[in-house]
Formats: structure tokens, sequence, C-alpha cells
């Protein structure tokens, strides 16, 4: 494995850590927090996050195994639909962030098997077949990476704006 793809992995890994040390300074009532009235709270983040690396987790396995496959996301309703059908508004914590930590697990794991594979891709395509973009395992790496930052970024505002 190259460099750069330890460095990938290991921000990779360590965005949860990140992720994981600004929950902790969340306080158990803290965790229905929002920014602002009627933006998402800590809750939601987790299980925005958590579902994240669900989706993803398939999408590289396919690159990996199955260079240039198609993926569609048809039907989907946008963040805020998804959030508010999948209950990410009422849903335990715990489950989700179990999930955060194997899927990370599981992730690095599985791309640091295949140093050969990170420029597979898949292609994504809306419903009506229209080509969006292309993407390799190793730019899906670091769009999660970065993912994870900004969510842990926007706890982090969340915190400040309920602790001032």
């Amino acid at each position: 494995m190259s460099q750069e793809q330890e460095k990938i992995i290991k921000n990779f890994n360590d965005s949860l850590l990140a992720f994981n040390a600004v929950l902790e300074k969340v306080p158990v009532e803290g965790i229905n927090w929002s920014e602002k009235e009627g933006k998402w709270t800590v809750r939601h983040v987790i299980h925005h996050v958590a579902e994240d690396c669900n989706v993803y987790a398939f999408i590289i396995e396919r690159a990996l195994a199955i260079p240039g496959s198609k993926v569609v996301f048809g039907d989907f309703p946008g963040n805020d639909i998804w959030a508010e059908r999948l209950g990410f508004g009422e849903r335990p914590v715990e489950p989700a962030i179990e999930l955060m930590h194997a899927h990370r697990k599981f992730l690095a794991e599985l791309v640091s098997h295949f140093p050969d594979r990170w420029d597979n891709n898949v292609r994504f395509f809306d419903e009506e077949g229209k080509e969006l973009a292309t993407s390799s395992v190793k730019e899906m790496m670091v769009m999660l990476t970065e993912h994870m930052q900004e969510h842990t970024e926007m706890v982090s505002r969340i915190l400040k704006a309920n602790l001032e």
C-alpha cells in the first residue's frame, strides 16, 4: 500500500475519533440540541453519518468487485424527508454509533486489502438513467472522511450554540 493510501485510511479512521471526541462533550440532554430551532439535532447528525457509512460500504464493495458498476440513487426524497421517515429524531443513537465504528473498521480493512483497486470506480445515475458522476474507491474514502469532518464541525457548533 502506498503512503498516500495509508494516509487516506488514517484520516478516515481519525475522522471518527474526532467525531467521538466531540460526542463525548455532549451532555445527556444535549443529544436533542440543535444549532437553531427546527434544524437537525445531534441525534439527527449521528443517524445521518451512520446512514452514510451504511450506503457507501456496498458501493465501495461494488467498485472493488465490479469496476464501472452502475449505481442508481432512485427515488431518494432528500435528507430531511429521509431523516423524518426513518425516525432520526427519535431513535436511540447507540446502535448508530456502533454501526459507524463497525463500518469504519470494515471499510479500512477492505480497501487495505486491495490497494491496486483504488482507482476502480462506480458510475452514479438518477432514476431517469442520466449519469450524474463517476467516483473511485479513493474518492469515496476521501468523501466519507470529509463528510464526517463536516458533521463533527456541525456538532461542535451545536454544542457552542447551546452552552453559551
